[in-house]
């Protein structure tokens, strides 16, 4: 959100400084541009992105170069922010700025909203709980992982911290003729790991709610289908 304030900000300031000549604002901007005038104005100009921008030429910076800024900007912060050791769920995620495949691909809504919330750290309980398996463990993300079994079923090696979003960022994000855009030796590999991932996921949402879970219905078959007439 603050980024998206940086922006909005940023978006003002150059309209303020294309208005024309004969507006008030643009008769009291002289005034409001030096830093006696303690202006709110003045003070947008402290924004991180304007001062991106002012690498630019300001008097001949059109929208699709601002636009070209601002996506660079999002990038360096989302590389950054990555870098940091509370950003676990962000350095998760993948490492440039898409429309994750999991919104649009085909599947059953409750299926959706366990991908959703494991991709956003939301616990389908919203607090952590005692494990049922494990009940001296608070079934967090990581214990989850390992109660789970997550690395063999999903066969991942054990170093790999969270392999269940390793493999949902090896979806891809590219459509041909409406289907992704990968081999058909691919397409394969994903009948088979896409079940158990909601399997995996199934399994998490009855264990927050502290019960065992039931006998598995047909998961994944949506997009299994998909795939295979693509």
């Amino acid at each position: 959100m603050k980024n998206r304030v940086h922006i909005l900000q940023v978006k003002f300031i150059l309209r303020s400084l294309n208005l024309p000549d004969d507006t008030l604002f643009s008769r009291l901007l002289p005034y409001l541009r030096t830093s006696a005038s303690h202006s709110y104005w003045y003070n947008l100009t402290s924004s991180p992105l304007w001062r991106v921008c002012c690498n630019q030429d300001i008097e001949h910076l059109n929208r699709q170069t601002f636009r070209i800024i601002c996506r660079k900007y999002l990038e360096d912060l989302f590389h950054q922010n990555c870098q940091r050791t509370r950003t676990k769920l962000l350095s998760a995620c993948r490492s440039q700025s898409t429309i994750d495949p999991i919104l649009w691909l085909p599947m059953t809504s409750i299926e959706r909203s366990r991908v959703v919330r494991w991709r956003l750290g939301w616990l389908p309980g919203g607090v952590p709980k005692l494990c049922v398996y494990h009940p001296t463990d608070m079934l967090i993300r990581s214990h989850a992982i390992r109660c789970l079994h997550m690395h063999q079923r999903l066969q991942m090696p054990s170093t790999e911290p969270d392999p269940l979003s390793f493999l949902l960022n090896k979806l891809s994000t590219k459509r041909k003729n409406g289907a992704l855009k990968h081999s058909s030796s691919t397409h394969s590999a994903w009948a088979v790991r896409w079940p158990t991932i909601c399997q995996i996921l199934f399994e998490l949402d009855y264990l927050y709610h502290g019960k065992i879970p039931s006998e598995t219905p047909s998961l994944g078959t949506k997009l299994v289908n998909w795939l295979s007439k693509n």
